[in-house]
């Protein structure tokens, strides 16, 4: 592997090219000597079956959603798992064992289906992330259930913990690859800072900010796991930052506080 992998998936990101390339890479920024090519080829392959079981090209998307549950369950044995343990988050751990988060099964539908010429795209609903092959919303994570707008509404109101009573439109909108990369990082930034693995917590921050650098939010998130970590200086140029462009924020005071007390500790 010779490419960065901060600048590879930045790539990715941009262009809207594959989101496995991209998931992979971001899994190499976090796991050093990891080469994508070999689970890129795998779900070329999975793609290959794919399209045998469905019959070649053309078949309506809606027959698509449980020939394509089957071959990731029968392949990957795919299924969903809690966000405890960063391999559920890791696409090529996800690979290897089969348990993800609803995001990195997502992305395996995604990816696999887009191979094999079938419609699929993410949509990030609160708290849950689903897919849409052709016009059907599936829930990847909970092994390839379509879901009506009914039940969706109840999947989003069951994470929210309050009732919803209708979706959103822009809930509804297909998710770009910089944003699924986006809530893979905050989702692995979460995940590490329960553990207490901060300096891996600091870099899903850090690629956050890199991922979506006109966000003030991931600026204050980022400065604050520095703080955490001792990184003095860049904090206060992160929390800084962040009260310029969000000065009216519920937290506002907090982070002025941290603010003074860093600008007290480097003088």
């Amino acid at each position: 592997m010779s490419r960065d992998p901060r600048t590879a998936l930045l790539a990715c990101a941009a262009a809207e090219g594959d989101v496995a390339e991209a998931a992979l890479w971001l899994a190499a920024e976090d796991n050093p000597g990891l080469d994508p090519a070999p689970w890129l080829a795998q779900l070329d392959e999975l793609a290959e079956e794919l399209r045998a079981r469905v019959g070649g090209d053309g078949v309506p998307p809606f027959l698509a959603v449980p020939v394509i549950a089957g071959l990731l369950r029968d392949r990957l044995r795919l299924r969903g798992a809690g966000g405890g343990d960063p391999q559920a988050h890791y696409l090529h751990s996800v690979m290897d064992r089969g348990a993800g988060i609803p995001i990195a099964c997502g992305a395996l539908w995604i990816a696999v289906g887009r191979r094999a010429g079938i419609p699929v795209e993410g949509i990030g609903l609160p708290g849950h992330f689903v897919v849409r092959v052709g016009a059907t919303l599936v829930d990847a994570f909970s092994g390839g259930e379509p879901l009506d707008q009914e039940s969706a509404r109840q999947l989003v109101s069951g994470v929210a913990g309050t009732d919803v009573a209708e979706l959103d439109p822009a809930w509804l909108r297909p998710a770009s690859v910089r944003a699924i990369l986006a809530r893979m990082s905050r989702n692995l930034r979460g995940c590490h800072a329960a553990r207490e693995d901060w300096a891996r917590a600091l870099l899903a921050a850090d690629r956050c900010v890199a991922l979506q650098p006109d966000s003030p939010a991931e600026l204050r998130d980022r400065g604050l796991l520095r703080w955490r970590v001792g990184q003095a200086s860049g904090a206060l140029s992160d929390l800084t930052a962040y009260l310029d462009g969000a000065a009216d924020a519920s937290d506002a005071a907090e982070v002025r506080d941290v603010v003074g007390r860093l600008r007290a500790f480097l003088n």
